[in-house]
């Protein structure tokens, strides 16, 4: 009876046994998919190792696609930063421009003053005067002074500096037929 009874016993114990062994051998994470691939399953190797082999996978993908987010992220921030930046640069060129084309109209507006001041005096004085300029100034105002009163003046100065000055004005001339 003894053994009878040591029987009755251990096949009572036995699915209990069965059950705690089955529950050791799955996943504690109830939320992890994997866990639904090992029901009834656990005690198989093969199937636990591709379980495993599948969220170590799992694993590197969730860690590869974060660091693509962060990446993306970082991308963003220099975008904003590089817009930023372009935006102040075209804004300081635009002053820039702004105060370059402000400047020129100051300077064209001295220069047509002083070209009215030597159209309104007589072509020997006038001559006098530019032949004491330097050469190229002396010139950028017979380029802008009237044809007629320009012959004038040229007429009345030096023909040695004459002729230097007509050759700065056909240069300067060139110039601006070159950059048309």
């Amino acid at each position: 009876m003894p053994r009878m009874m040591l029987g009755l016993i251990i096949a009572a114990a036995l699915p209990m046994t069965a059950l705690a062994l089955q529950e050791r051998a799955a996943p504690r994470d109830p939320d992890d998919p994997a866990a639904g691939l090992l029901a009834g399953c656990g005690d198989v190797p093969e199937v636990v190792a591709l379980v495993e082999n599948l969220q170590i996978r799992r694993d590197r993908m969730a860690k590869a696609l974060q660091n693509l987010d962060d990446r993306r992220a970082e991308i963003e921030t220099a975008r904003a930063a590089l817009k930023a930046e372009l935006d102040r640069l075209s804004a300081a060129r635009e002053r820039q421009s702004l105060s370059r084309t402000r400047d020129q109209q100051e300077v064209a507006a001295d220069a047509d003053r002083i070209v009215a001041l030597y159209q309104a005096m007589k072509p020997r004085d006038a001559a006098a005067v530019i032949s004491s300029l330097p050469e190229e100034f002396a010139a950028e105002l017979l380029i802008r002074i009237h044809p007629d009163s320009g012959a004038r003046i040229v007429a009345a100065i030096a023909p040695e500096k004459a002729a230097v000055l007509t050759t700065y004005m056909g240069a300067r001339s060139a110039g601006n037929a070159r950059e048309r």
